[in-house]
């Protein structure tokens, strides 16, 4: 009678498990609005240009949305590399996994306060080169790099089928070489950033 009563069991809960996975491939949460386009391109205080992604970058990024520019801001410049993995979710990824994975040392890493949260500053090296990139996720209000809570927030997404809100997004900015700028004043003037 136990066993009887433990298959039947097993069996319920692996029927439940297969609705429950047709439901989320049937209502997953969809790709977000396109929150990348709100990224201004111009404005009074600075300009920017679209750069082209390599062909490691095209593959990976995959159908996730995502783009690449080049940022002027008065006295700073930057590359930005935004993506929404919304479409695609494995694109958004550890950004301290890819900046190891291209051979870069990390000799830095230290907290910045921006609008709504936090983000993550680093210091590079990379065969006598040196680099700084500052990186958040964020969902549009709150800002924040934990890689941790980035897959937490997803995932809840994608379990309530996008009731919890929206994807987050992944922001990278990249110093330009022989550029190392001031982050603190550079993020409070370049404000567009938070709009996403």
């Amino acid at each position: 009678m136990n066993d009887r009563h433990n298959n039947t069991m097993l069996w319920a809960l692996l029927a439940l498990a297969v609705l429950f996975g047709t439901a989320a491939e049937w209502l997953t949460p969809g790709v977000s609005s396109d929150r990348l386009a709100a990224l201004r391109q111009k404005g009074s205080l600075f300009a920017s240009r679209s750069l082209p992604f390599s062909p490691e970058e095209t593959a990976f990024y995959g159908t996730a949305r995502a783009l690449k520019r080049f940022y002027q801001c008065r006295n700073g410049a930057f590359i930005l590399i935004a993506v929404d993995g919304s479409a695609n979710r494995h694109a958004v990824h550890d950004p301290l996994y890819c900046i190891k994975g291209a051979g870069w040392e990390i000799t830095e890493s230290r907290r910045l306060v921006v609008d709504g949260g936090t983000a993550t500053l680093l210091s590079l090296t990379r065969k006598g080169q040196q680099r700084e990139a500052v990186f958040w996720f964020s969902d549009g209000s709150s800002r924040h790099s934990s890689v941790l809570r980035y897959w937490l927030q997803t995932t809840l997404r994608r379990l309530t089928f996008g009731a919890s809100g929206k994807e987050p997004v992944l922001l990278i900015l990249q110093s330009i070489e022989h550029d190392r700028p001031d982050w603190q004043s550079l993020l409070e003037r370049c404000l567009f950033l938070f709009e996403v």
